[in-house]
């Protein structure tokens, strides 16, 4: 039995079975994590992470070995490139300078990489290649090792997710959209063609469950809509499939995405799933953990390209030999009782220096006095730790600054007056009151506002007719995430 571990932030997801091309479900698991101790992915605290994954281990009777970790992390980064037909060894260095802007500078980076097509007849093939650093990696098996557990893969969130689509949901549909819900995260996968086209992650506002979370939700969908005319993708949407999800919620759920110009029909996600129907909607709700299930080769897990580094180089039979040769003779020169004795008497006396120095006060106080600052160190570190993740976070806020400002002037230009009012930055919503003469100007203003792409949504309710003979109206826009902020 294989077991499969999601993180992300939260809620942590375990799914049991069978590791294999196409998985085997058997159950699902998901427990809450200690408070502030996963953040985007990274663990915050790796002591008390440590501790509560081997009291969820041993609460559910798990197996220590052949655990797959699946992790949904802005630290690990991803592009899917086109590249010529080339041997493995040419392949890897093509794809590290294809993603060479990726590199963090003073991290040694390891590459994993799904196949997803090929064209023989140019030559040509698509692969969705992924970054993440070494000491990134070793965090997790330290960690995980801790708890008694040992990492036989990990994984990104994409790349497990690509491997189970292709045997499951692709087999179905060619063109088809896939969003899954994540507590306040929700994700959309766009297959094109019958192959993995674009991948993003978006945080919700509104609270999961109410009428504002699905139609931020449906919202998404129709951005990703948006992706596909830009990039001047045809294809129809055959699909759209959830998972992470209700039964209650398709009905609803269909509704609000039609009202945003799809009409692509709604259904929860059990291709590939098994044949129990209940089954099946347990094993969508936990659908990234069930991805590391789904085998696509020893590429997509980056503990394959971590071990490299620490492999060792194959002995020359010529050298091997010779080793093999003056290691005979050496054990020979060595047999006899007095080469043993001497030797032993040799090893007695170096025990008893050593002994006699750990026992010295002086170099016990030493060492206690060490392990005093490694503790602090390691204290610190963590507070450090704890601030960069809190500014990656707070660099997710939007900002009205006079750069956005300016948009929404130049976007009312011609068409109204504006007064911007309130901003709200934890919500990323601002309020502007549109006054304009002729009705009709207001509604080419909302259009405008809405083709923008600094926002996630614009909501307004009704005209007010002014003494004057104009007409106001008050428009709450929801800026994008991180609008204002800049290219990082």
């Amino acid at each position: 039995m294989s077991v499969s571990i999601f993180l992300n932030n939260a809620t942590v997801q375990i799914v049991t079975g069978k590791k294999a091309k196409k998985g085997v479900f058997e159950r699902a698991i998901k427990v809450n994590a200690p408070e502030g101790s996963i953040i985007n992915g990274i663990i915050m605290e790796s002591d008390r992470f440590a501790a509560f994954l081997n009291e969820v281990w041993t609460a559910n009777n798990l197996p220590r070995k052949d655990v797959i970790l699946v992790v949904n992390s802005n630290k690990i980064p991803g592009r899917t490139i086109e590249m010529p037909l080339m041997n493995p060894k040419k392949s890897v260095e093509y794809m590290k300078r294809e993603l060479s802007d990726m590199m963090r500078e003073g991290e040694e980076m390891i590459l994993a990489y799904n196949s997803l097509s090929s064209d023989s007849s140019k030559k040509m093939k698509k692969m969705y290649v992924e970054l993440a650093s070494r000491d990134q990696l070793k965090d997790y098996i330290d960690i995980f090792a801790a708890a008694g557990i040992t990492l036989s893969s990990i994984q990104s969130a994409e790349g497990s997710l690509i491997g189970l689509l292709e045997q499951a949901t692709a087999k179905q549909y060619k063109t088809f959209v896939m969003q899954i819900t994540d507590q306040n995260i929700v994700s959309n996968v766009l297959w094109v063609n019958g192959v993995f086209n674009y991948f993003n992650s978006v945080r919700l506002f509104n609270e999961p469950g109410t009428e504002g979370y699905y139609d931020d939700c449906a919202r998404s969908l129709s951005n990703l809509k948006q992706f596909m005319v830009a990039n001047k993708i045809e294809a129809r949407i055959e699909r759209v499939v959830i998972a992470g999800t209700e039964r209650n919620d398709v009905s609803f759920y269909s509704e609000m995405v039609a009202n945003y110009g799809i009409e692509a029909p709604v259904e929860i996600m059990n291709s590939g799933l098994g044949t129990n129907p209940q089954q099946q909607f347990e094993a969508q709700k936990a659908i990234f953990a069930l991805g590391g299930l789904f085998d696509c080769g020893k590429q997509e897990n980056f503990l394959t390209n971590y071990k490299t580094k620490d492999k060792k180089q194959s002995v020359n039979p010529e050298l091997k030999k010779n080793i093999i040769i003056i290691a005979s003779v050496f054990a020979v020169m060595m047999i006899g009782f007095v080469t043993a004795l001497f030797l032993k008497i040799q090893r007695q006396k170096k025990y008893d220096e050593l002994k006699e120095y750990n026992e010295n006060p002086a170099v016990v106080s030493q060492a206690m006095l060490f392990d005093t600052f490694s503790v602090k160190r390691d204290k610190l570190a963590a507070q450090s730790n704890s601030i960069d993740n809190m500014l990656n976070t707070i660099e997710t806020y939007p900002i009205l600054n006079d750069e956005i400002i300016k948009i929404l002037q130049e976007t009312a230009k011609g068409y109204a007056t504006i007064e911007i009012g309130n901003f709200n930055a934890d919500s990323g919503v601002v309020n502007v009151a549109a006054k304009a003469k002729d009705v009709e100007k207001i509604n080419e203003y909302i259009k405008r506002l809405e083709e923008k792409d600094i926002f996630n949504s614009v909501k307004y309710s009704g005209y007010t007719m002014n003494s004057d003979g104009t007409w106001t109206i008050n428009v709450n826009c929801t800026f994008a995430e991180g609008v204002g902020r800049g290219e990082k």
